[in-house]
């Protein structure tokens, strides 16, 4: 009985030294997060795990592949865990509605720590967001804010009046226009001229493009 007691209190302190290892190997791999949380999805049978460090941690969405070796008749064999993971960061969450087009500022978002490990998207950074974005489209409130829910906000907005330009040589020729479409820096929009010609421009300011 005192045997058996003792065989079991070693498998105990052996389960809880390889978990610590998982999470110390975890927490120097994956830096950057607030927290993370992770479950074992393999039916474990033995209690000698080790992991590997000569081969390389795989992450596919929230499931990690943790390369182990355990032993079996006095012989290592490689083997792999699998690892449902739950990541937690600091990110921008949309504290009400943002509607299309809108443009996003600090009022309209909240940082939290939330599991980022499920996102199909990349969150948007604070320094991006301290840039000229919109929505677009509704980003719901709660929303974690995602790379595919922004845009750079254009500086020239479709039916602006610009002043379109063409340079031939070093003569330039000037003339008012109508822009036809949204426009960042350096993209190509459709303008109508004064005279009523439809052409292509280089937006080079929110008032000046390049006919091209």
């Amino acid at each position: 009985m005192i045997l058996l007691l003792i065989i079991l209190l070693t498998l105990s302190v052996s389960a809880q030294d390889f978990k610590s290892d998982i999470e110390k190997y975890l927490n120097q791999r994956l830096n950057g997060f607030d927290k993370i949380e992770y479950s074992v999805l393999n039916d474990l049978k033995q209690n000698n795990y080790v992991i590997d460090y000569n081969r390389e941690l795989k992450i596919k969405g929230n499931i990690a592949y943790l390369p182990i070796k355990f032993s079996d008749n006095d012989k290592w064999a490689n083997s792999i865990l699998t690892l449902q993971l739950k990541l937690y960061k600091q990110v921008p969450v949309a504290s009400r509605e943002i509607q299309r087009k809108e443009k996003i500022d600090d009022n309209f978002y909240t940082l939290q720590s939330v599991d980022v490990s499920s996102l199909k998207s990349r969150v948007v950074e604070l320094s991006d967001l301290e840039k000229s974005l919109r929505a677009k489209m509704i980003i719901k409130q709660g929303e974690v804010i995602t790379q595919d829910l922004v845009e750079e906000t254009p500086v020239i907005h479709s039916g602006s009046k610009v002043v379109a330009e063409c340079i031939k040589g070093s003569v330039v020729v000037s003339t008012e226009a109508i822009a036809r479409q949204d426009g960042k820096m350096n993209q190509i929009i459709d303008v109508l001229t004064s005279s009523n010609e439809l052409l292509k421009a280089k937006v080079i300011n929110s008032q000046k493009v390049l006919i091209e």
